[in-house]
């Protein structure tokens, strides 16, 4: 079976006997997910985990995971932690978990990693532990009666059940999660968030609700841009040639139009270049200012744009980390009917970069009679472009992440001359990151409204944003706030006739440039009265912008990059294809792989899983490996191939059952009551009483109560009752462990006891780790030195707890307890 995730496992070889762990059973009726195959068009295959977009999930027991009705992966590991590299579309992103429980305690952990920000188990998310259809799997669900997920008290590094939890995304803030009872043996967990825009453009769909379809070259993708009805189109990750040569010189005067040339100046950094520029008049190149000539046809001067008109209600999207473009010119226009459209996760590169005026990467136009309605730019990167990102006669668009890179070592200055023409439009540039640029950062005109906040401009040759309109009746307004600027070289802003600006909340550092309003240099920012948004949006913290943005900007979020101009062009290779198979024999099992490589790249390696084990690999086909002196139980299975390139692809789990005597018994533990079993108390308070329920086992021991608590056992009906009132004060880490199964369980919890309120707060403050201690009586006489927390019997004590280098770390007196270390 086709590899369809990354396993994320940090084991080492462990040859010795293979530890009977749980394996869940996942339900069979189609309201659980019963009967649904693994697989969709939008799970990228092109990176390890943590390398790009995606969900990583985990469970103490087994699962299947859900996004928008599509079964993406389903195991039966407790412990097995899974990352599904996957392309999350605009709109309504309705993730869904089946959990399913055998033994121990329950519970689920999931992170999610979109492209700019990432999403937790946690708050937020909803839960039931039974379901009489499988409407909750699909978007546009109806989550009234449901009820808010638990958040289990366990940590995130560790498994609910008590043991290890290793490979899991690092730094997570990802919570464990279950129904409101450890003891419902299934939980289906529902989270819904949304990809969409901030600002003007937040109303923008695209081809939501469309048909989805791959495009793998430029023939394709302006076919499916210029279809009629929605439609969304997914690049996949990697780097296309849409480059079509022609003589710019004859196609200008097919146009009525002139190339003309001249040589950079002295000064110029690239004073060794020719300089071209387009002449809106036939065979003159008069009408400019620059000392040049007309360029002949039999020059064969080149250029390359590939200029693409689009239809209405389209997405186009990279997958993965990204789809490079080099030589588009994407053209949305009111003429086509390009309305509603949605470019995404896109870089645009090389778009004549050794030529003036001669096509934008990503363009809008609109008419006077016609705007266009709708335009959503998001995650694009921008370089080497001949005349910018232009928007002209549209309503309701929004550019974010946007990382607009402006150098260029093809004409004169050393930067692209023109970067954002704004014409008559209602427009929000979010996140957006300027860097090494010429000017009109951005340059508004007309009748146009434009909100700026988040953006980072790191130098700036030329003026920055600039605002002028025509008239006192359509006159031009921006908002420039919470935004910084850095090494703006001359005018940090121009204010000119009929236009207005307030520059607020913004920090400008480094720069040597004014405020320029109508003609006048200041060095007061202006702050005209101006629109204020309808809409609600997200201030990050302007000290912070110039570290976030270059990180989250761009193509691929956190995980691309702007491409190399002579980029090799090519679509990113996939993992490799993995399926296994168990062969059973006696107390043995030997695991056959199949692999497949999907690029063609040589596989460097197997290696086998039985839980979460490695316990061998092999390194040339046939791939297998034997494992003897197995138990008698059910065991699961995986094999993972890397490839040359590094990548990993993961087979499907394969369930085998080792037979004996007698099948190994697993023991289980089931917390029941109202009280959590960690609690935090002051000394005097009463435990909120609870209990645990055993299965598979004779009885249980349970160690590392306080004094005071009521520990109650009872073998007939299989339960430990936990109740009383703690009489001594510190933290008490306890263990339940099951006695008389083949595979005992343990549970290890704490109860924190607190001498004051004060205590309490203290206490969830983390504190140095202790290394040795001392304890003396009340009349400072010396009665314990050593490593460990001791007990006093019968009598109050003084601790002093030191660190490694002898420091006093802390100083409490302890009460009485039981005993004293040996």
């Amino acid at each position: 079976m086709r590899s369809l995730l990354w396993l994320a496992l940090l084991c080492v070889p462990c040859f010795a006997a293979i530890s009977l762990t749980e394996v869940a059973t996942l339900p069979e009726s189609p309201n659980y997910g019963g009967g649904d195959n693994v697989g969709s068009l939008l799970i990228s295959e092109t990176y390890n985990a943590g390398k790009g977009p995606g969900i990583w999930i985990v469970a103490d027991g087994g699962y299947r995971l859900y996004v928008n009705g599509e079964l993406l992966k389903e195991d039966v590991q407790a412990g097995r932690v899974s990352f599904v590299p996957y392309t999350f579309l605009p709109g309504e992103n309705a993730v869904s978990v089946v959990g399913v429980n055998r033994s121990g305690a329950p519970g689920v952990l999931v992170q999610i990693d979109e492209l700019e920000k990432s999403y937790y188990s946690g708050a937020g998310w909803v839960s039931k532990p039974a379901v009489g259809n499988n409407a909750w799997k699909a978007k546009g669900r109806d989550l009234s009666q449901w009820g808010g997920a638990t958040i289990l008290d366990h940590s995130n590094q560790k498994m609910p059940s008590g043991g290890d939890l290793s490979g899991f995304a690092e730094d997570t803030k990802a919570k464990w999660i279950w129904t409101g009872s450890e003891s419902d043996s299934l939980a289906v967990l529902l989270y819904t968030f949304y990809v969409k825009a901030e600002g003007f453009g937040a109303a923008t769909t695209g081809g939501s609700g469309g048909e989805v379809v791959l495009a793998t070259d430029s023939a394709s993708v302006r076919k499916a841009l210029q279809s009629n009805g929605p439609k969304t189109i997914l690049i996949p990750e990697g780097t296309y040639d849409f480059r079509i040569f022609k003589n710019a010189v004859t196609d200008a005067k097919n146009r009525k139009w002139t190339w003309c040339k001249g040589q950079c100046g002295a000064n110029d950094k690239n004073s060794g270049n020719t300089f071209y520029r387009i002449s809106f008049t036939e065979n003159s190149c008069s009408g400019l200012s620059e000392d040049v000539t007309p360029v002949s046809e039999s020059e064969n001067l080149q250029s390359w744009n590939n200029w693409i008109t689009t239809s209405a209600d389209k997405s186009l999207i990279g997958m993965g980390r990204g789809a490079n473009l080099r030589g588009a010119a994407i053209n949305p226009r009111s003429y086509e009917n390009g309305h509603n459209n949605i470019y995404r996760n896109l870089a645009f590169y090389d778009v004549n970069p050794h030529l003036v005026e001669a096509g934008d990467g990503l363009s809008v136009d609109g008419s006077d009679e016609n705007f266009v309605q709708k335009f959503w730019a998001d995650h694009i990167s921008y370089k080497w472009i001949s005349d910018g990102f232009d928007i002209g006669n549209v309503k309701g668009a929004t550019v974010s992440y946007l990382d607009y890179d402006g150098t260029s070592e093809f004409n004169c200055w050393g930067y692209d001359p023109y970067m954002a023409l704004v014409q008559d439009a209602e427009l929000t540039y979010a996140n957006v990151y300027w860097h090494g640029t010429y000017g009109r950062v951005p340059k508004v005109g007309g009748n146009s409204r434009v909100h700026i906040f988040n953006n980072y401009t790191s130098y700036n040759y030329w003026t920055g944003a600039a605002v002028s309109g025509d008239n006192s009746g359509s006159y031009s307004q921006i908002l420039y706030e919470n935004s910084y600027l850095d090494q703006m070289n001359f005018h940090i802003v121009d204010v000119g006739s009929y236009g207005y600006m307030n520059f607020t909340g913004n920090q400008v550092k480094n720069s040597k440039g004014c405020y320029y309003v109508n003609g006048v240099c200041s060095s007061n920012p202006p702050q005209n009265s101006v629109f204020t948004p309808s809409y609600s949006y997200a201030k990050r913290t302007v000290s912070a912008i110039p570290s976030e943005l270059p990180v989250y900007a761009g193509v691929g979020g956190k995980w691309g990059k702007m491409p190399e101009y002579n980029q090799a062009f090519e679509i990113s290779p996939k993992a490799a294809s993995v399926s296994v198979e168990a062969q059973i024999a006696n107390n043995a099992v030997t695991l056959n792989a199949t692999v497949t490589s999907s690029s063609g790249a040589a596989i460097q390696r197997v290696d086998f899983y039985v839980g979460t084990e490695l316990v061998g690999s092999a390194h040339s086909a046939p791939y297998s490996f034997n494992v003897s002196d197995l138990v008698p139980g059910v065991y699961s299975a995986i094999a993972v191939a890397t490839d040359k390139n590094g990548l990993s692809g993961v087979s499907s789990y394969v369930v085998f059952q080792v037979s004996g005597d007698s099948e190994k018994t697993v023991a289980k533990l089931i917390k029941n009551g109202a009280g959590s079993s960690n609690q935090n108390l002051i000394l005097g308070d009463s435990l909120v009483p609870f209990s645990y329920v055993w299965e598979n086992a004779e009885t249980v021991t349970a160690t590392g109560f306080p004094m005071g608590v009521n520990v109650f056992i009872d073998s007939l009906d299989s339960r430990i009752s936990i109740s009383g009132t703690p009489t001594e004060f510190g933290e008490f880490v306890y263990t339940i462990t099951t006695v008389g199964a083949d595979s005992n369980v343990s549970v290890v919890r704490t109860i924190r006891v607190a001498e004051s309120e004060t205590a309490i707060t203290h206490q969830q403050t983390v504190l140095p780790k202790a290394f040795s201690y001392r304890v003396f009586d009340l009349q400072g006489r010396l009665l314990y030195r050593g490593a460990f927390q001791p007990r006093i019997y019968n009598q109050r004590v003084l601790v002093v707890e030191f660190d490694k280098e002898g420091n006093a770390l802390r100083k409490y007196l302890m009460p009485c307890s039981k005993s004293m270390p040996k």
